[in-house]
């Protein structure tokens, strides 16, 4: 075994190996089960993504900012630039099919003289926003439940935020708990969520097509609002990315089980670009339908209940009830994406910790031999989520906060192996690993730097205006606090990797080079 560090990079031309062989190629031993197939991999992703319902449960944002034009528009430039994204990312997952994803690629394609920094940063914020991209669903899942009670009970409940908080938690013990002792049923559940997300989509888009009084369609693409308090109407536009961003995100999910599914280069990329599609397409059309029957708009940004999308159900049906059973679909998605973040940043976690990424790498990289499953890094990550909601007990506007942190951090994870593979990935062919080749999934020489080119654009236009508080005046209380979060956690990882021993720890992954390299 070899350190690509200290070597080119060259072709490699080797027969097909089984996964067993790729993963070792790659520096490591089969220690999961390989119990997800390319179909549950796929529902993971839809019901993580979860577009439709994270749309329903993020979109003031985007009518305050613009109103109806600002959530159709920002949609289909989000779903473009997401399509640019996925397909550069699917690319690189097809060479290194490993559960480690971001952090490994980077260590495969970046200059030896900064390539275990490179990597290690790229892993530490990988982590951070997968955990509060799972986190933002759990949040999700809480404060729907507690908008329920209002919703049924509104001259009698009167909503605490510590009592959201506590909703929140309730959410994450369940994830947790199905994830270490559920984990032979984990695929079937996420099955069963792809099915809700479909049926779901189906009974809400009749019900709403059909009972609703509509819009023009002049109000829905041309009609532009902004009440935000912005006063130049493209900033406030584009802050109100957010709603579109936002339930794009999650579609890594499959390359940090690719351990757990078989013929990984070939599956992941498929189950990224596969989830997109479907979710684009079923996120479009279920915009064009909520946009036409929003009835009154300042009702709905102004109701008790905390979300639109209830007020707007109520609106229609006339029935709590009938409300409330439309809003279940969409929450019970918010606990199956929790419960599908948790796999996926637990096993991003895992595997950063198997290479030494970690404080107490040790301790935290191993598999319970019963379970088959990480239970220490699922616990870990489970604690930190919980941290997460004492933001909420301090900020109105924290379920906002945690989108962006969300966007910005999983947006970063993603610039930095495809700026890494535009600079550096085809000049050198990116394969260095004995046994892998190309990819099964490759965009060529002509069509890829193109691509990733307007990813990154993409990508950095995104994270900037993640970062802008949704309205104005700014005050501490609506302040967007996701830059310090960030920032702080960039912090605690820099201390570690300087001074407490991170950076002579960490190598990098060690990989198995072809003869002569």
């Amino acid at each position: 075994m070899t350190s690509i560090s200290d070597l080119d990079t060259k072709v490699a031309p080797e027969q097909p190996i089984s996964d067993e062989e790729q993963l070792a190629a790659l520096g490591h031993v089969q220690e999961l089960r390989r119990e997800f197939s390319l179909w549950s991999i796929v529902c993971l992703q839809i019901s993580l993504m979860a577009t439709w319902e994270a749309l329903s449960s993020v979109v003031a944002t985007a009518l305050t900012n613009g109103g109806a034009p600002c959530l159709f528009y920002n949609y289909l430039i989000a779903l473009v630039g997401t399509v640019f994204i996925v397909l550069s990312l699917g690319e690189i997952a097809s060479i290194y099919p490993t559960a480690g994803g971001q952090y490994h690629w980077v260590h495969c394609l970046t200059p030896a003289s900064y390539r275990a920094t490179a990597s290690w940063f790229t892993g530490w914020i990988s982590i951070g926003g997968q955990l509060v991209l799972a986190a933002s669903a759990a949040f999700a899942a809480g404060l729907q439940l507690q908008a329920l009670i209002t919703l049924n009970n509104p001259d009698s409940y009167i909503p605490a935020r510590w009592q959201g908080m506590l909703f929140y938690w309730l959410i994450i013990a369940y994830s947790t708990a199905i994830n270490i002792w559920g984990s032979k049923i984990l695929p079937h559940t996420n099955t069963a969520a792809g099915i809700l997300h479909v049926i779901g989509f189906i009974a809400i888009v009749a019900v709403l097509g059909a009972m609703s009084s509509k819009h023009s369609a002049s109000y829905v693409f041309t009609e532009f609002s902004n009440t935000s308090g912005w006063t130049n109407d493209g900033v406030s536009w584009l802050v109100g990315l957010l709603s579109t961003v936002y339930p794009f995100l999650g579609y890594d999910a499959a390359c940090h089980l690719s351990e757990e599914l078989p013929k990984p280069s070939r599956n992941v990329p498929l189950a990224m670009v596969g989830s997109v599609a479907i979710n684009g397409l079923i996120g479009l059309v279920y915009a064009i339908v909520l946009l036409f029957a929003l009835g009154d708009l300042e009702s709905l940004l102004t109701s008790d209940i905390g979300f639109p999308f209830m007020q707007l159900f109520l609106n229609v049906t006339g029935s709590p009830a009938g409300a409330s059973i439309l809003a279940l679909c969409i929450t019970l998605i918010a606990v199956a994406a929790n419960a599908a973040g948790l796999t996926s940043t637990s096993r991003t976690a895992w595997a950063f910790a198997r290479d030494a990424g970690l404080p107490a790498s040790g301790f935290l990289s191993t598999v319970n031999p019963t379970v088959k499953v990480p239970v220490r890094m699922i616990l870990v990550v489970s604690f930190l989520q919980m941290l997460l909601g004492l933001i909420y007990l301090g900020s109105s506007t924290a379920f906002n906060a945690v989108l962006s942190m969300a966007i910005l951090g999983m947006y970063a994870s993603y610039f930095s192996p495809i700026l890494f593979m535009l600079i550096y990935g085809r000049r050198t062919s990116a394969q260095v690993v004995r046994g892998l080749g190309a990819g099964m999934f490759n965009l060529g020489t002509r069509w890829g730097p193109l691509i990733n080119g307007i990813a990154l654009l993409w990508l950095l236009l995104a994270m900037v205006f993640s970062t802008f508080p949704t309205v104005e005046p700014v005050t501490p209380d609506n302040m967007n606090y996701c830059v310090v979060v960030t920032m702080g956690w960039m912090f605690i990882g820099g201390v570690y990797y300087y001074l407490f021993g991170g950076k002579k720890r960490f190598t990098g992954p060690v990989v198995e080079l072809a003869e002569g390299l």
